[in-house]
């Protein structure tokens, strides 16, 4: 298995990033124009057990990809796990803690493209890196949205 793992601070409480997160309309304001991503069903509070459908890439190559939230706990974590999609194998975690007078958020993946030295060296040269630019635009947006500059 791959990891992928980006932490950021936030100026915010535990309990209010948590609150962004589990809100299921707030992965289309974060995520990056790249690739084009969509949510095709969700619900709008996210819980234990909810199955949320993305379509991933360009037309006419674009996935359908079905995650399932498989743990919450409140104000600390929410793991995703792949049902079907783009990869053999996927597990995301969000990790909240307390860290100063803000929240620290981790974003930690393990996943597997597929068994094989090929899928060994996509997973490290392109996907890898992808992840890190996509969790780094992630984190930017979150901070715009939940860390607004003081005017």
């Amino acid at each position: 298995m791959t990891l992928v793992v980006k932490s950021s601070l936030f100026d915010v409480s535990t309990d209010e990033l948590f609150a962004f997160h589990m809100n299921a309309e707030n992965l289309a304001r974060i995520s990056p124009p790249w690739p084009p991503f969509g949510l095709v069903s969700s619900a709008k509070a996210t819980e234990l057990g909810d199955v949320q459908v993305f379509r991933v890439g360009p037309w006419p190559i674009a996935r359908t990809w079905q995650a399932r939230i498989t743990r919450v706990v409140p104000g600390r974590l929410i793991e995703d796990t792949q049902e079907s999609g783009p990869f053999l194998r996927w597990r995301h975690q969000h990790r909240i803690v307390q860290e100063g007078g803000g929240s620290r958020l981790t974003d930690v993946v393990s996943f597997r493209l597929m068994p094989t030295p090929a899928g060994a060296f996509l997973e490290f040269y392109l996907v890898r890196p992808a992840l890190l630019a996509m969790f780094a635009w992630r984190h930017r947006r979150t901070r715009q949205l939940l860390d607004p500059p003081a005017t």
